[in-house]
């Protein structure tokens, strides 16, 4: 996570820095205006993503306009056929997941259900300066996608693997979000979907 955040970091730097006062026109312009997102960093994430339909959707979901859409990607089953299949079923069942299945299978990982498994983490990172203050909020959610790109890039290394980690990391920050006062859910949605992006856009290496 550490990595493809200071693309993020450089995107949302030439947003803050820009001349302009307000946004362009846009979908994306009422929600500028709500009181709930008037803080420094949402205000960065509306400029920076301000014509993006992602972020729309994000908005229209933390303001419940429309349903929130926090299914999470359906892993394989397990066969028991043979063990390279059911331990890719594992793999992606665990990435894709909720937070709660990773950490009961982060505890047993001493005693891993299937050999050759990559554990460890970092949790995530804050770009410098540009107040993306959820470095803890999102922690859980950091330790779910670290195990999805560390394990799937050795065992099925594809686009569909990563984009499907990355979908269920944004699915479980949106989780995590939920649990807010409904005040702070918006700003909390504007900040997932910037860490979102932060890893479509620049998480391509760490999966290499």
């Amino acid at each position: 996570m550490k990595k493809y955040l200071a693309l993020l970091a450089a995107g949302l730097l030439l947003a803050s820095c820009s001349q302009q006062s307000k946004m362009h026109t846009s979908a994306l312009s009422p929600y500028a205006e709500r009181p709930e997102l008037q803080d420094a960093q949402s205000q960065a994430i509306l400029q920076q993503y301000g014509d993006d339909a992602g972020l729309l959707a994000a908005m229209q979901e933390a303001y419940n306009e429309v349903p929130r859409q926090l299914s999470l990607p359906a892993a394989p089953a397990l066969t028991g056929l043979d063990l390279a299949s059911d331990r890719l079923a594992y793999v992606k069942g665990v990435s894709w997941g909720s937070v709660a299945y990773y950490n009961v299978q982060y505890a047993n990982r001493f005693s891993p259900a299937y050999p050759g498994l990559d554990f460890s983490r970092d949790g995530c990172s804050t770009p410098s300066g540009l107040g993306l203050s959820y470095t803890e909020d999102f922690r859980p959610a950091c330790n779910v996608h670290d195990f999805g790109y560390r394990n799937l890039k050795v065992f099925q290394r594809t686009d569909a693997n990563r984009r499907t980690t990355d979908e269920a990391f944004y699915t479980n920050m949106k989780g995590i979000c939920n649990a807010k006062p409904w005040y702070k859910e918006p700003p909390c949605y504007a900040a997932a979907y910037a860490y979102y992006q932060g890893v479509r856009i620049g998480g391509g290496s760490s999966f290499e």
